[in-house]
């Protein structure tokens, strides 16, 4: 009666939402590791289309750490998001693929056929997902026997097989991309700010036969529903322009970069440079374009992180950093409509102090320049006991609201006196700023700076940020004081630098370059202690910017107490963010006055 009444008065009717037990679903297929990967692709496509306009299909699937041990890091966000968002929401858990093809019409639509010859394809007949609304399937393999061949015969709409012969680039992976890009990037049929970086089809266990996956959580998959909901282009391209990549050896050297430029430099035309672009993903660097295990290059991870950085800034592009470690971030597509507040207040900002004789310490507690990363390890981080004990100025960057926005209005409703929000890698978005200016890299792109000043603002104001607490140029160089400029436009509070820049102070801004990244081993915290007094100098005061990693709030308060204890000559003072930017550029102030 209920519902009659209510589809006659016109109100909406909210449906159940699904929850899809992956662990039980994958468990219940066997050890078939291509058939689970197969069907976590479908799952998490079908989400992408589902959950366009509003959440209906969720997945159970990835495990995580909690301050008490192992968690369902799903599991805790559905919590979450049950005590306000979803309070009242009926759940309906099922634990294997064949309901959704009843709840869901769209899972009946048909598929787009990939080809594991081609392994890029696999990102291809994502892209392909997200604008015609067809699910992509591995051709020929056990699920395909499975939905198409037997079960709910799902029509095959497109099929990619023996389509890319590499007639146009010398490479069949390339010649790929670039009929997608044609197709559906350069008609306007794809986001025009959005891509994702993940890796393709390409096995897991490189040099064996046929095809593995054994680790899906980091290949990436669970997070394609977000970029399929918003229409994103997939790809997985190698930023080097000296080398062949390993999963495609014999194409002319860079043809990989230089598709990769046409593909920014295509988005870039679709918006016309009034938007920074989100590139969602990373090199994947265990597998590919390093010289880790079995990837096959002459160079090192770090190093193509940042060549890839640079090539992104080049096009106004930034990177949401989904990372190997905590890569995974599952039913993003349908946690985006979380009803985020217009605006979001940080603490009051604390009163002035005395400048000392002592050593000014802050600790950027990073790196949050990932949703994935985010989202991962909150329950673990946000939820240790002793976070609130000491000022912490945790660096979550603000553009990351985009994706996870439930993280966002949860750190806030539940922050302490001592939680103190500052941007990270490099701001609103992770690039080299240096490269928004001058030739950046050959790209023909005029100046963004302007631009990266209005993206940066919007943000900043949303969440009340005034501090950039990590700006990376890469192997770009010093900061030039005109980027020095538009940084102390967003950030007036304090920016803290991978490199050097031009004057300590622009305007009231100060810039402080940080002096080590510390990895504390848990078994040994003294070593820690002893690494950052290193940097502690007999003269006073002083200021230091370390940077941790994933850390917790208890790890940081053990450190503290070992070098109050073992160096107490150091006079050591903990501060939050506003208190040390705001006493080291009184220090600078009082020390140009007396020179």
């Amino acid at each position: 009666m209920l519902l009659s009444a209510c589809m006659a008065l016109g109100l909406a009717v909210l449906q159940p939402l699904v929850v899809l037990d992956m662990e039980k679903c994958l468990a219940g297929v066997g050890d078939d590791t291509v058939l689970k990967y197969d069907t976590l692709k479908f799952v998490a496509s079908l989400q992408g289309l589902v959950n366009r306009d509003e959440p209906r299909l969720l997945i159970r699937f990835l495990g995580g750490a909690g301050p008490n041990g192992p968690i369902n890091v799903d599991d805790y966000w559905l919590a979450r998001m049950q005590e306000s968002w979803l309070k009242g929401r009926t759940v309906e858990r099922i634990a294997s693929i064949e309901p959704l093809f009843a709840r869901f019409p769209e899972a009946l639509t048909g598929v787009v056929l990939w080809d594991e010859d081609v392994p890029a394809t696999a990102n291809v007949a994502t892209t392909i997902c997200g604008v015609k609304g067809w699910l992509p399937l591995r051709a020929g393999g056990e699920l395909y026997r499975r939905i198409v061949e037997s079960g709910p015969k799902l029509p095959v709409k497109m099929s990619l097989v023996g389509r890319f012969d590499g007639s146009e680039t010398g490479s069949r992976k390339c010649d790929a991309y670039r009929w997608a890009q044609r197709e559906f990037l350069d008609k306007g049929l794809c986001n025009d700010a959005l891509m994702a970086y993940y890796i393709d089809g390409y096995s897991q266990e490189p040099g064996t036969p046929g095809f593995h996956y054994p680790d899906l959580a980091n290949a990436g998959l669970a997070n394609a529903d977000y970029y399929i909901a918003r229409k994103a282009f997939f790809f997985d391209l190698s930023p080097w322009n000296d080398e062949a990549p390993v999963d495609d050896p014999q194409q002319k050297v860079g043809t990989d970069c230089a598709t990769l430029r046409g593909l920014l430099a295509s988005i870039y035309k679709q918006n016309g440079g009034k938007k920074m672009t989100t590139v969602g993903g990373f090199v994947p660097w265990n597998l590919k374009y390093t010289n880790v295990g079995p990837a096959g290059s002459k160079h090192e991870p770090v190093p193509a992180e940042w060549t890839y950085a640079a090539i992104l800034s080049s096009y106004n592009a930034i990177m949401d950093a989904d990372a190997l470690g905590l890569v995974c971030l599952a039913n993003a597509s349908a946690y985006r409509h979380f009803p985020l507040k217009k605006h979001y207040k940080q603490n009051p900002r604390p009163e002035k102090r005395p400048i000392e004789a002592k050593t000014y310490v802050l600790v950027y507690m990073g790196d949050y320049d990932s949703a994935a990363w985010l989202s991962g390890a909150i329950p673990n981080v946000w939820d240790d006991p002793a976070r609130g004990t000491m000022p912490i100025a945790w660096a979550f960057n603000p553009n990351l609201s985009d994706r996870v926005p439930y993280v966002f209005d949860y750190i806030y409703e539940t922050k302490t006196p001592n939680d103190w929000f500052i941007a990270g890698d490099s701001g609103a978005g992770y690039l080299n700023p240096n490269l928004l200016i001058g030739k950046r890299l050959d790209s023909g792109l005029p100046d963004a700076l302007g631009l990266w000043t209005r993206h940066n603002t919007a943000y900043f104001k949303r969440f009340d940020y005034s501090i950039t607490g990590f700006a990376i140029n890469g192997f770009h160089g010093n900061m030039p004081l005109r980027v020095q400029e538009a940084y102390a436009k967003f950030s007036p509070d304090g920016v803290g630098m991978q490199l050097g820049f031009a004057k300590p102070i622009v305007g009231d801004t100060p810039f402080v370059r940080h002096v080590s990244d510390i990895y504390p081993d848990l078994n040994n915290l003294d070593k820690a202690a002893a690494e950052m007094a290193h940097f502690a100098k007999p003269t006073k005061p002083q200021f230091l910017i370390y940077r941790m990693i994933l850390q917790k709030a208890s790890t940081l308060v053990a450190v503290r107490d070992r070098l109050d204890a073992k160096y107490p000559d150091q006079q050591w003072d903990f501060c939050d963010p506003y208190t040390f930017f705001d006493l080291y550029r009184r220090a600078l102030a009082g020390a140009a006055t007396r020179g």
